[in-house]
């Protein structure tokens, strides 16, 4: 839930609130096995060697930080809204369910393997370390004591932007910058560190590469490609991107 006085400016950068479809169940496991993402765990980082404060991004109340609002919704079918400007569509027009199967098996495999690497060592969020600091988005005060190493919303972020990347190659570089934004979001919105972010997309990325290797990944791919190049040709454009390239000061931004 992001905050109420967000919700306005959140809704602009959607441009969905009103229309957003129903929620589907996300599937209960993902690509991998509970063995499969252990074998992982030894690639990862190390735990960071101080749990001291780093500085976070200096965004609050302009136009990246209310970009990161918008990206502090990591729940598929709306996730994929945070690529429909790269891709020149609107993805959450109507029900994509391969494209929301694949997102949301890779999310559950990116907590499994974040859930692993938090076990190493307790890290105070950003929003718990600092007396009055505000976040981008309403937390519980169990999600606001919970552990900030690694950072679950980047490595979701880093393994979708692989994801887009092969769904749709003609631009694979812009679509994996948009994996690491949905990353940095999370230390703009003060709910992790910086390493914390960095941590997640290498975990990102790991989990990506291993599920890309299971046959039940190939077929949602073959599937939710398809459902991207009818979405693509539909020819509709997500209102907010206007927003979008000035909260990431891109080229041709509206000022």
């Amino acid at each position: 839930m992001i905050r109420a006085a967000a919700a306005l400016a959140a809704c602009a950068l959607l441009a969905s609130c009103a229309t957003a479809p129903s929620p589907v169940p996300a599937p209960l496991t993902g690509y991998l096995s509970d063995e499969a993402v252990g074998v992982l765990l030894p690639a990862m980082p190390l735990a960071p060697v101080t749990v001291a404060r780093e500085p976070l991004p200096d965004t609050h109340g302009q136009d990246r930080w209310w970009l990161a609002t918008a990206h502090a919704e990591l729940r598929p079918p709306w996730a994929a809204q945070h690529f429909d400007c790269v891709l020149g569509t609107r993805l959450a027009s109507k029900p994509r369910p391969a494209l929301e199967r694949i997102m949301g098996r890779l999310l559950v495999d990116a907590d499994s393997l974040s859930r692993r690497m938090s076990a190493i060592m307790q890290r105070s969020r950003p929003v718990a370390a600092i007396p009055d600091i505000e976040p981008c988005q309403r937390i519980s005060a169990e999600t606001r004591a919970s552990n900030s190493w690694p950072a679950t919303g980047a490595a979701a972020g880093a393994a979708w932007g692989e994801l887009f990347a092969e769904l749709a190659p003609d631009q694979a570089d812009a679509l994996r910058h948009m994996g690491r934004e949905i990353g940095l979001s999370r230390a703009i919105c003060r709910m992790n560190w910086p390493t914390d972010v960095q941590a997640g997309a290498m975990a990102g990325l790991a989990v990506h590469d291993a599920a890309s290797r299971t046959p039940e990944f190939a077929a949602d791919l073959a599937a939710a490609r398809a459902e991207l190049a009818a979405a693509r040709a539909e020819g509709l454009a997500n209102p907010s991107c206007a927003a979008e390239r000035r909260a990431l000061a891109t080229p041709g931004a509206d000022r």
